[in-house]
């Protein structure tokens, strides 16, 4: 049923031992594996068509870094905290290689989660941050910002910055930041202002389908996606982030929760 397909595991140089029983299982169930060290884009760009399931070993930012590489091939994504912060993650090192029985077995649910793309001035292709979008100040002064949501004008304030989450990335950065939790499976956007000097700017949930603008109107700020700094942008500039589409976002983004009952 396997033949043709492989595993693939995204992990840290210095941790190839603790995966060598997941990769007997893997092997033992029909599949190739593969893994991800030095280079994961090249690793996924040569495997990622023929790959089932990305497994991926660290924190939460490791495992953001393996679902944005995942997702524009539709490639399911399971977590194994190895890590400080791991959130995200469903399974344990040792219960791994049993994990991967049940995905090889089809015993294991998915978890689809909305993505939000970016597109930059100048930039070659959109990216993509599974939980948020941050243009912030690049040093201590404040800098404007005005906020559209489709042709309508959220806010327009003197600020740190401001944060654009999904439903997942809203118990991250727009969490601390003073922003609302959402379930992951409401289709929304939090879109959090950080530190603002206006006593009427606070965090607001809005429909996922809708676009946001950020303009830079005085002062220099960096954009960042998923805590990757990805531009520096001075006055002036603008920033769009916008949900996926439900179309998109289920052909791009699937995550997969096979944690060992």
């Amino acid at each position: 049923m396997s033949a043709g397909r492989s595993i693939g595991f995204l992990l840290h140089p210095g941790e190839q031992a603790v995966v060598q029983a997941a990769i007997a299982r893997a092997q033992a169930c029909g599949y190739e594996a593969w893994t991800a060290l030095e280079d994961p884009e090249a690793a996924m760009h040569e495997h990622g068509a023929n790959t089932a399931l990305l497994v991926t070993l660290g924190g939460d930012g490791t495992f953001l870094y393996g679902a944005r590489l995942a997702a524009p091939l539709g490639i399911p994504v399971v977590g194994v905290n190895r890590g400080r912060l791991g959130f995200l993650n469903d399974v344990e090192i040792d219960k791994l290689p049993e994990a991967i029985s049940r995905f090889a077995a089809g015993d294991y649910t998915t978890q689809r989660r909305a993505l939000l793309e970016i597109t930059l001035d100048g930039a070659d292709e959109p990216i993509l941050a599974i939980n948020e979008i941050v243009v912030r100040a690049r040093d201590v002064n404040v800098v404007r910002l005005r906020v559209n949501v489709d042709d309508d004008l959220l806010g327009a304030f003197d600020a740190d910055g401001v944060v654009v989450a999904t439903a997942t990335g809203s118990t991250a950065y727009a969490l601390s930041a003073g922003g609302p939790p959402v379930d992951p499976r409401v289709r929304a956007v939090v879109v959090v202002p950080l530190a603002a000097h206006a006593v009427i700017s606070r965090p607001v949930v809005i429909p996922e389908q809708l676009d946001v603008r950020v303009t830079v109107e005085r002062g220099r700020v960096f954009v960042a996606a998923d805590g990757r700094s990805v531009l520096v942008a001075w006055d002036g500039e603008r920033r769009r982030s916008r949900p996926l589409s439900e179309k998109e976002v289920a052909a791009l983004s699937a995550m997969v929760d096979a944690h060992a009952q």
